[in-house]
């Protein structure tokens, strides 16, 4: 018997988390989403197809494989924007509304997103119902599961869902489900919403609902169904604005208690069974045109460098590597992923101790491997046990030896990018310009810096991008330019380049005659010198050992302390100051008033105890409801080494942390959006970046 079409809002659940589970964004979500939602018809329909448009098809992939997906029944999965055959299956969709349909201002995306969604059920032109004459069209699929990621506007259901009655015979169900993020990492979730710098700057405000304005909105949905689904009714903090700039304001408005509170309230008042966790997080909201250095810095952690020396895009990387047998060379593309066990582990580290370390774990292994023993004629006793011993080890030898190979070309095509000419110079004065101090230590001024920088940017084989990040930051470093700077810009750079470095007027900084030399906030400061001193020491340590092993004749690995890593952003103080509840509060104040316990972060904060009834709460899904968990977004884009602060900061205080933002940024996006159209965003700047059309 047919079930109606109905539009509701699926049941709320908490992830159920093990007691000693780690806490993971993708195994949420891939449960949440997967499990619980476009799987929740498997016992009726047991093979279905998935129909997916481009943004969902991203939330998808983010939290799942394809083989994750045949296990649960998807034996084919398409793109509702191409032309696809009729399947006699059912079919489940996953589409991207947003909710904001506006005939004033010409946006009708979801309109379009329900018509190409009854183009598949239509009956077609031709077809009279009352004579039954004229041609038929089939149906595409038998029936149809429609989820989508935020509110349908009630107008658009009747005004073409209810039109075709054909899809309202085949729909089974019409839900929405708030799940509207990608979870790019364990700890880190991404809205899918690149160049959002670009948007913000130009701040379009005419006719109907204006662009900045529609942005905020979708962001604000987007972040509310991330709450939903981690159970969250967070305490707000956000960085206040400290100038007339538009993103600043945008952001206050974006944390204010009318946007978000407001909708996340209406968004868990349709779900009856929704409870909030027990230990509410602390949502902080951060701007990123406020910590500009971050961007342009080379950081030297191997995700760093892939992403901003590779060029890799998201976790796609493509390089060039020797072919096997060492004749010629070929592209490789690799997918940088949590399943790559050395990836996982090793992704933040410097970039030159992963090299030395990858090379120590691969002469430990294939030390123990019994596979490699037979390939060098180890004389082993080759008796039945031993034997089958190796057939079992083989697998695993071929998989670790796949991985050392992969990672080892990878480090290879890096080097060798770095070593071209001025790279590690300008690396250096980078990191020299954020920090204010050099590698010994002591202080430096952008001004005694200009001679060394305006050397390199004279320079015609200094890279492109290399340029335009001294540049940039000096700019921001020195608080403007004179004339006679401006005069050496026009004069050595290309023409773009110098509308680049005023497009930071727009970002309300100075691009003029200096005013205040921008100086790093004191604690920032003594944070990134303590850590020089940390590495300083331990590199110390680290040749004294190295020298004594020498003497004994014995091998001896490098860690990972290099003067070169002393940078670090802005936001890893800012969340430091956090949990330990030293953050100023009206730098950063409360959107809504903080609990009155002295300990914003424990379970005291709550008025429940750790100890009691632990494993009740964890049986009924609670799971680190005592836990303190921190989520950070940072409208703009994050980088890298913001990403990697998160997990060293979790793990330093033993917490749940979580880092978000509209997309991955970096120093290449940061120009073209400065450039203000001049550069095009398919443009390659980067010419170690390896397109699509050459794989």
């Amino acid at each position: 018997k047919r079930r109606p079409c109905i539009l509701h809002c699926p049941r709320s659940e908490t992830y159920r988390m093990s007691k000693n589970q780690a806490f993971s964004l993708k195994a949420i979500l891939r449960t949440r989403l997967v499990d619980e939602i476009l799987a929740s018809n498997r016992k009726q329909d047991p093979y279905m197809v998935l129909v997916l448009d481009p943004h969902t098809s991203k939330i998808i992939s983010s939290c799942c494989k394809m083989s994750d997906l045949l296990e649960r029944g998807f034996v084919a999965i398409q793109n509702i924007k191409n032309a696809r055959q009729s399947i006699d299956l059912p079919a489940t969709y996953f589409l991207d509304v947003t909710g904001q349909d506006d005939d004033a201002s010409g946006h009708n995306e979801d309109e379009k997103m329900l018509k190409a969604l009854i183009e598949d059920f239509t009956e077609g032109k031709d077809w009279d119902p009352v004579t039954k004459t004229g041609k038929l069209l089939k149906k595409k699929y038998l029936r149809a599961y429609v989820h989508v990621t935020s509110t349908l506007q009630k107008t658009l259901i009747a005004k073409v869902l209810a039109t075709e009655r054909r899809f309202v015979a085949s729909c089974r169900a019409l839900n929405e489900i708030n799940i509207d993020f990608l979870a790019y990492e364990s700890r880190v979730f991404l809205l899918n919403q690149p160049y959002v710098l670009d948007t913000l700057m130009r701040s379009n405000t005419g006719g109907g609902m204006g662009e900045s304005t529609r942005l905020i909105d979708r962001i604000t949905k987007q972040l509310v169904s991330l709450c939903v689904m981690l159970n969250e009714k967070p305490y707000v903090r956000f960085e206040k604005p400290t100038s007339n700039s538009n993103c600043e304001k945008l952001l206050e408005m974006l944390a204010s208690t009318n946007n978000f509170e407001a909708m996340l309230r209406e968004a868990t008042d349709k779900l009856p069974n929704w409870k909030p966790r027990p230990n509410p997080a602390t949502l902080l909201f951060l701007n990123r045109t406020t910590d500009m250095a971050a961007t342009l810095v080379h950081h030297i952690g191997y995700q760093s460098v892939l992403t901003n020396v590779l060029g890799m895009q998201g976790d796609v990387l493509r390089v060039e590597v020797d072919k096997k047998g060492g004749e010629g060379k070929e592209i490789k593309s690799y997918v940088m992923s949590e399943d790559d066990d050395i990836w996982a582990r090793q992704r933040h580290k410097h970039f030159d101790a992963v090299k030395n370390e990858l090379y120590a774990e691969m002469t430990a292994f294939k030390q123990k491997s019994l596979s490699q023993k037979v390939k060098e004629g180890d004389g082993l006793d080759m008796d039945p046990k031993t034997m089958l011993k190796v057939v079992k080890d083989i697998p695993k030898y071929r998989e670790m030896a796949r991985q050392f190979n992969k990672h080892n070309s990878i480090l290879n095509a890096a080097r060798a990018e770095i070593n071209k000419p001025g790279r590690i110079q300008a690396m250096t004065m980078l990191q020299d310009l954020a920090c204010g101090f050099d590698s010994t230590g002591s202080s430096v001024s952008p001004q005694s810096l200009w001679s060394a920088i305006s050397e390199l940017l004279a320079k015609p084989d200094t890279a492109y991008l290399d340029k335009m990040q001294l540049a940039l930051l000096y700019v921001i470093a020195r608080g403007g330019m004179t004339s006679k700077e401006e005069d050496f810009f026009e004069s050595n750079l290309q023409p773009e380049m110098m509308t680049v470095i005023k497009g930071l007027s727009h970002l309300d900084i100075n691009t003029k005659k200096p005013k205040n030399t921008y100086s790093v906030v004191r604690g920032h400061l003594d944070m990134m010198k303590a850590r020089l001193t940390k590495i300083r020491n331990a590199k110390k340590i680290e040749t004294e050992k190295e020298q004594d092993a020498k003497r004994k004749g014995q091998s001896f690995t490098k860690k990972a302390h290099y003067i070169g890593y002393r940078y670090l952003p802005k936001l890893h103080w800012v969340c430091s100051q956090l949990i330990e509840e030293k953050l100023d509060q009206k730098a950063y104040p409360w959107n809504n008033p903080p609990p009155k316990s002295g300990s914003r972060g424990m379970s005291r904060a709550t008025g429940f105890s750790v100890r009691r009834n632990r494993h009740k709460r964890q049986q009924s899904g609670m799971g680190n409801g005592d836990k303190q968990r921190v989520i950070v977004f940072v409208l703009g884009g994050i980088t890298p080494a913001e990403m990697a602060s998160v997990y060293e900061i979790g793990d330093q205080y033993n917490v749940e942390i979580i880092i978000g933002s509209t997309d991955l940024i970096t120093s290449e996006e940061i120009v073209k959006c400065l450039s203000q159209g001049e550069i095009k965003r398919d443009q390659d700047l980067n010419p170690a970046v390896i397109q699509d059309t050459n794989v």
